[in-house]
């Protein structure tokens, strides 16, 4: 599948890397508004095209899925465009910055017949991937909540509040 990057900041970087050197993705685009990041990014990944303007991806019927790592307040607007081009989504956390908008790209994901994705920090690692075994298998126990704490966790996130992460 080909895959576009929007967002190519701190966490769009890892998704690049990630994107490019996984043998079940193409990636065909990174989309930024700053083109300084998008002239690096040519010369790590001279496959992939680059672009300030995400409709460019959107209109471009080659691409089958979009990865999203914008400031929350552009979620919305970019996962309605792609999932609207009948592209995947795969949105880093938060969704958006309501219920409400977060609905409507259910709505949207569910009407255009693809797959809406969010996100979230250390899903696919192996010690998540075995807790999630654990409580799956019944081996913990009825299980209700549970809780972890992390340190030294590098990116923050000025213009959100910790409460969308949950």
């Amino acid at each position: 599948m080909k895959i576009a990057v929007i967002g190519c900041g701190y966490w769009g970087n890892h998704l690049l890397r990630n994107f490019y050197q996984s043998k079940d993705w193409t990636l065909a685009y990174a989309c930024d508004t700053d083109q300084k990041q998008l002239d690096k990014f040519a010369v790590m990944y001279p496959e992939a095209k680059t672009t300030t303007n995400y409709a460019e991806i959107m209109a471009d019927n080659s691409v089958d899925a979009v990865a999203i790592a914008t400031p929350v307040h552009t979620h919305y607007d970019i996962a309605l465009a792609a999932l609207g081009a009948g592209k995947h989504a795969w949105v880093e956390k938060p969704l958006t910055d309501s219920s409400a908008t977060a609905r409507k790209l259910i709505e949207a994901a569910e009407k255009n017949n693809v797959q809406l994705h969010v996100d979230h920090t250390y899903i696919y690692t192996p010690a998540v991937q075995k807790i999630k075994d654990l409580i799956d298998n019944g081996e913990l126990g009825d299980f209700g909540i549970g809780s972890c704490s992390e340190r030294n966790y590098a990116c923050t996130h000025q213009q959100t509040s910790s409460g969308y992460f949950l």
